[in-house]
């Protein structure tokens, strides 16, 4: 897999384009270092978080903040329309939403009655099914945009992560995880060909959020990058029309796209797995069986 140069060109392409950047923690860490990426670039930005924003961080014409909790169907949908209106129409989406590790999912959890209860599914509701409401959400707001006016294609950006593909002791926010790579995978035929809307994720290694204990993790020798770092990969997606169906991972400043090229993920499964293009071939057959009946 080769390593890819992120170009000051590209990410030029930006300008004057709406990003609406949905999260838990936008105010800080990634997606505050991406909402000032692009507003760098030129682009127009809405950030939608349950956190209040920095103080250097407030409304202007170019950036606008909405109070927004994520795991609410409604308040995304309200969120959508807001941004919608703002600036007459959305061209990115990155649903960076997402909160650490709840539970391991073998809590034994009694009421007073000592009756068993249902697990604490906090992280499986911000960093899963959140994402998911973004991604409904965006594609109604970008077919809407398309009907008014000519569009590039728009595209979606879904924080994924290392853990993403690998073991990780963290058992509710790795099945999480698990799950964000699943919608990049489940999705990125269909928005393709019936929205003309570009999905891909980005997969970070350690970095410096308000989730990780940074300097813990360096004492140990690990490194941990910086959130602006990341950015970088998340701008990239929006800016470069050619990526759709790309998972870009992240360390020490260093990015490669791990998942369609030469080596990556899905070519390595081609080589473990027996007819396994039978699987995506029959699936899209019976897709297109259906739609016509």
């Amino acid at each position: 897999m080769a390593q890819i140069t992120v170009s000051d060109d590209i990410l030029a392409n930006i300008k004057d384009q709406v990003v609406l950047i949905t999260v838990q923690g936008g105010s800080s860490g990634i997606g505050r270092a991406t909402a000032q990426l692009c507003l760098d670039l030129g682009a127009r930005v809405v950030v939608g978080d349950l956190n209040p924003p920095n103080p250097e961080f407030k409304d202007t014409e170019k950036v606008h903040y909405l109070e927004v909790d994520v795991t609410s169907w409604e308040i995304q949908r309200n969120m959508f329309d807001q941004a919608d209106k703002l600036f007459g129409g959305i061209d990115h989406v990155f649903a960076n939403a997402g909160v650490g590790p709840t539970t391991d999912f073998l809590d034994i959890n009694l009421n007073e009655a000592g009756e068993l209860q249902p697990p604490n599914l906090r992280t499986i509701n911000a960093s899963l099914i959140s994402p998911l409401y973004t991604i409904n959400l965006a594609q109604a707001y970008m077919k809407q945009l398309a009907s008014r006016r000519p569009v590039r294609t728009g595209s979606i950006v879904l924080t994924a992560s290392a853990s993403s593909f690998q073991n990780f002791s963290a058992p509710d926010y790795t099945i999480a995880k698990h799950g964000v790579l699943g919608m990049v995978r489940g999705l990125v035929h269909k928005l393709e060909i019936e929205c003309n809307i570009r999905l891909n994720a980005v997969a970070p290694s350690w970095t410096q959020t308000g989730m990780v204990p940074a300097d813990y993790i360096r004492a140990m020798g690990v490194p941990v990058q910086s959130p602006e770092v990341v950015a970088q990969s998340v701008v990239l997606l929006f800016a470069d029309e050619a990526r759709h169906g790309e998972v870009i991972y992240s360390s020490e400043g260093k990015f490669q796209e791990i998942n369609k090229a030469d080596g990556g993920l899905l070519s390595m499964a081609r080589k473990l797995l027996f007819n396994d293009d039978n699987l995506e071939g029959v699936m899209r057959s019976m897709n297109a069986r259906a739609a016509q009946s």
